[in-house]
């Protein structure tokens, strides 16, 4: 996603908070009449970060998702929590600073709920929850996150994930001395990247049918040692990670939109039944190498409930220059000239293997068509 595209995405998170306080207002069940300094929070963000009308018009259904679906998410919150005031406030910022998921809190006099805000210009049935690489997936599994790449160790330090001696000393300390050897090779197996595709010879020049076959080879690797990790760390300590990596825990409400359908923890039936079960004491996790991927099933009384996915491949992150053009021209971030599909000396630093967690909420059946009431 580029930048000015994630800027319009979070600038209709301060646009949907108005939005919903504006109903509640209407409605006259909010406590606060702050509409209107909410809107022009939302126009500050953008015109903070250079934002135009133009830029909200390629990437239009962020803005419509909300104009679309909030009034029917606000009548379902109205009937499902009996007519109690409320009031929205945007939170995110604070709520990152302390590792939480809510974009805003819906105040009411008996409570304040959390609500994690998940916005899709093209489709929300398989959303992507989390992303990473081949050393940092199977670590969040272990430790609590400290931010990117960084891991809160057994004694309430941070470390970097990447730093070898002191995460093999956390893992050390919190008994799970027999995953270093796994985790040694992964590091390995990210030297033997490096070392292939960006100081190599044989990867100068991009040839996209052997890259690709070597990605897989490299994802294999990497996919079977993450498995022999996860099955020493257990399928309790697993199923616990995915609660929380799929916003399933209970700990915050979840609101979904995306052109065509929409959800929500709060006020969807069929979802709360989905996160009662999965978070049951009775579900478990079953896990076992799909493709590419690793695949993971919550399963209640031999019923899969929810899959969940997560592809090993490379990012090639620019690594090559993927521009068409004749002969050679100087690129000024790399200081030099360069050919079409050549690989590019300094970015090409930043390839790097990575893991996409997906949820097949869609599978799950907990979507609404827009237009529908998922009250329950």
């Amino acid at each position: 996603m580029e930048q000015t595209q994630h800027y319009v995405q979070d600038a209709c998170e301060l646009y949907a908070v108005a939005v919903l306080q504006r109903l509640a207002e209407k409605a006259r069940i909010s406590c606060e009449r702050d509409s209107d300094a909410k809107f022009s929070a939302f126009h500050s963000y953008a015109d903070e970060r250079g934002l135009t009308e133009s830029d909200f018009n390629r990437w239009p259904d962020y803005k419509a998702n909300v104009e679309r679906h909030l009034p029917l998410f606000f009548a379902d919150l109205i009937r499902v929590l009996h007519g109690e005031t409320m009031d929205f406030v945007s939170v995110e910022t604070e709520f990152r600073n302390m590792n939480l998921k809510g974009d805003f809190v819906i105040i009411t006099p008996t409570r304040t709920i959390s609500v994690s805000f998940k916005n899709y210009c093209i489709s929300a049935s398989r959303p992507q929850c989390s992303s990473g690489t081949f050393n940092s997936f199977p670590l969040n599994f272990l430790f609590d996150s400290a931010g990117v790449g960084m891991f809160v160790g057994p004694d309430g330090s941070k470390f970097k994930g990447s730093s070898t001696p002191k995460r093999d000393q956390a893992l050390e300390k919190l008994g799970w001395g027999p995953i270093v050897p796994l985790m040694k090779s992964l590091d390995n197996l990210n030297a033997s990247i490096k070392s292939r595709f960006v100081y190599g010879n044989e990867f100068e020049f991009l040839d996209e049918g052997v890259f690709d076959a070597a990605r897989k080879q490299v994802g294999n690797e990497g996919q079977y040692i993450v498995l022999d990790i996860l099955r020493q760390i257990g399928a309790d300590r697993v199923k616990a990670r995915l609660l929380k990596m799929t916003s399933l825990d209970g700990a915050e409400e979840v609101l979904i939109l995306d052109p065509k359908q929409r959800t929500d923890s709060i006020t969807s039936l069929k979802f709360r039944k989905l996160r009662f079960g999965v978070a049951s004491e009775e579900s478990v996790v079953e896990f076992d190498a799909h493709g590419q991927s690793i695949r993971f099933q919550f399963v209640l009384a031999g019923e899969p409930l929810l899959s969940v996915d997560v592809p090993f491949t490379i990012n090639k992150n620019g690594a090559w220059i993927s521009e068409t053009y004749e002969g050679e021209r100087f690129h000024a971030k790399e200081g030099r000239m360069l050919r079409t599909g050549q690989r590019r000396p300094k970015k090409s630093k930043e390839l790097a293997t990575s893991t996409n967690t997906y949820v097949d909420f869609a599978a799950a059946g907990i979507f609404t068509p827009a237009g529908g009431s998922v009250a329950g």
